[in-house]
């Protein structure tokens, strides 16, 4: 697995199949495990799913985590690959990150795709997650990260492989992650957002639905709402957001 330098920092992701790029961001503590269902597109896209640091198998030694960082690391991974522009998928908080490299590197960006994205946490039950997730991580982080791991995938194969993952996770790399993404907000920016946009939720989750009218009001904006699962669309939904993200690259 390529791994590339940031910051003192060796950044590990997988680089597979060939084709226009799609870098994939996960949420607090999960890792590129988070993303396994979406490896079968790699026959005709060229996927980059990394371990940011301080999760999995990028190591970090102080465990300092913020935005701007993450931002760097993608960028470090773009200039190793020499790709001149890339699409970006950012999953629920893993977002935050895709939309503040999209502001900041726009003439680097071909699209981006959020699934359960949002550009400021506006309610309530949404910030309650954030701010359990801050404190289980210091409390309960294997209660987490089994939560985690079933909630996000039916094959006990995979529960497993996501769950031990998770706790390769630094706790305090993790537990900053969800404070990066709660006190995140680019709403004033989201103009900003040049490239291609589309956004995927589940018809379940309103609470975070509610976030869609950011995008709209400003920006022209590609909104699909998925039936039939909560807001791990990634994994529970693969072959819907699988085809979408198809469509959406060929669009673009």
């Amino acid at each position: 697995m390529p791994f590339v330098k940031c910051l003192n920092r060796s950044i590990f992701y997988e680089d597979l199949g060939q084709g226009p790029t799609i870098l994939f961001v996960h949420p607090p503590g999960m890792g590129r495990k988070t993303f396994i269902k979406q490896k079968l597109l790699q026959s005709s896209y060229r996927l980059l799913i990394p371990d940011f640091s301080g999760h999995g198998d990028s190591y970090s030694i102080d465990g300092k985590m913020n935005i701007s960082l993450y931002v760097e690391e993608i960028e470090a991974i773009r200039n190793q690959i020499g790709e001149e522009a890339i699409f970006l998928f950012g999953y629920s908080a893993g977002g935050t990150i895709v939309q503040e490299y999209a502001i900041k590197y726009p003439k680097n960006v071909k699209g981006v795709i959020l699934s359960g994205g949002y550009p400021k946490v506006t309610t309530e039950l949404l910030r309650i997650e954030h701010q359990i997730g801050i404190n289980m991580v210091v409390y309960a982080p294997k209660m987490l990260a089994k939560l985690l791991s079933l909630s996000h995938y039916r094959e006990a194969s995979l529960q497993a492989e996501l769950y031990q993952h998770i706790l390769k996770s630094n706790r305090y790399t993790w537990r900053q992650f969800y404070i990066e993404s709660l006190r995140f907000n680019c709403v004033d920016r989201i103009t900003q957002l040049n490239a291609p946009l589309m956004l995927l939720y589940s018809t379940k989750t309103d609470y975070i639905n509610h976030h869609i009218k950011y995008y709209s009001k400003f920006i022209d904006t590609e909104i699909h709402l998925i039936k039939g699962a909560g807001h791990q669309l990634p994994t529970r939904m693969f072959e819907k957001v699988n085809k979408l993200i198809e469509q959406f690259i060929q669009k673009h």
